[in-house]
């Protein structure tokens, strides 16, 4: 027995289900929610630890909320899909595109949500994971929720906890923390990209609260990376990671910092997607 501490920082999309009178079910706008990093104690007769990583959906929420507006164009191309032949490529652009549907339906771009599902659907087949899009009928969904961002939210969510499901039942639960890291860097690509365009203050401090995901998803990935498949990636993370701990006493990144870490992601950015 051993007690291991670690840090983790949980973020919590509550999607609240009203039951009608009549028994019908009525889906209402998701709530986010932050829970504040906490300590815990870790008790166990291994080394395995289950790190807690939020969904590509819950960040886009948060970023939204501090005024992540829609840029048209900044998003990664449909049109790469076919250049991603190894399963690191596909499990990382899986999480770009997933990071890049969460956005347009953050931001009510309802077709560009379904042209990114369709390709998502293209990597799904890549990666052994063609059940999950088929049997939720996803496009279908998006498109009979045209304009309505709640709905299409809450298709989002049932599609992270679906895929969460499949790779967990199927012993693929490791994938996820590499799609997850996909997801990430896109979101902050998005990010820095917005501020870039016009500094917000809300959206460096939601951006600079993301280096305690980062250490959950830097030690989910060295935990899992038996093979040293991962190495180069560890390594770029590790670099922001650095850039993140140059932020002063209260956390916040300052100018510089920001603009080092918008060139950082968007050079890993680049190594992800190709272009």
């Amino acid at each position: 027995m051993y007690k291991k501490t670690i840090k983790i920082a949980s973020i919590i999309v509550a999607s609240s289900l009203i039951y009608a009178c009549s028994g019908e079910q009525t889906e209402t706008a998701p709530e986010v929610v932050v829970v504040e990093t906490e300590e815990v104690i870790v008790e166990d007769n291994t080394d395995q630890i289950d790190y807690v990583l939020p969904s590509p959906l819950q960040i886009a929420e948060l970023f939204k909320r501090a005024g992540l507006t829609y840029i048209g164009d900044v998003t990664s191309s449909h049109k790469n899909v076919d250049n991603y032949n190894t399963k690191y490529d596909q499990k990382l652009n899986f999480g770009v595109y997933s990071a890049d549907m969460a956005y347009c339906i953050m931001n009510n771009q309802t077709q560009e949500s379904i042209n990114y599902l369709t390709t998502l659907s293209k990597l799904s087949e890549k990666l052994w994971m063609t059940d999950i899009m088929g049997s939720m009928g996803l496009k279908n969904r998006l498109e009979e929720n045209l304009g309505n961002e709640d709905s299409l939210t809450l298709i989002m969510a049932d599609l992270q906890m679906q895929m969460d499901d499949y790779l967990d039942e199927n012993g693929m639960g490791h994938t996820g923390s590499i799609i997850f890291a996909g997801a990430w860097i896109e979101t902050m690509y998005l990010g820095t990209k917005v501020n870039e365009d016009e500094r917000n203050e809300k959206l460096i401090s939601r951006l600079s609260e993301q280096t305690m995901i980062l250490q959950s998803l830097i030690a989910s990935i060295k935990q899992n990376d038996t093979n040293n498949e991962y190495t180069d990636l560890v390594a770029d993370l590790e670099t922001l990671n650095k850039t993140f701990n140059s932020s002063g006493e209260d956390f916040t990144l300052n100018d510089e910092a920001v603009s080092a870490l918008g060139e950082q992601i968007k050079t890993l950015r680049t190594k992800i997607v190709g272009a």
